[in-house]
């Protein structure tokens, strides 16, 4: 595979990684809003005993997610440009 290849790539796929993070964890806050916002009567204690480690779990998640992505993202991006800078 060519070099420039594989950069592009490892680019594209920790773009993608981190655009499917942010949307999950935009999914969670907005799902805790709508939660938050319901009347009284339709707030469980079982929902909430499930809901709550689901939805931290998410969050810790999507933030290694997005950790992982970024990093993928910039080795790409240097990867280019010391290809870029040899020849």
């Amino acid at each position: 595979m060519n070099i420039l290849e594989g950069a592009s790539r490892m680019q594209r796929a920790g773009r993608a990684l981190v655009i499917f993070a942010l949307a999950t964890f935009t999914l969670c806050v907005v799902g805790a809003g709508i939660y938050a916002l319901l009347p009284s009567y339709l707030h469980v204690a079982e929902i909430i005993g499930v809901l709550i480690p689901l939805v931290f779990g998410a969050v810790w998640f999507c933030a290694l997610a997005i950790v992982l992505g970024v990093l993928l993202w910039i080795g790409g991006w240097v990867l280019e440009g010391f290809f870029h800078h040899t020849h």
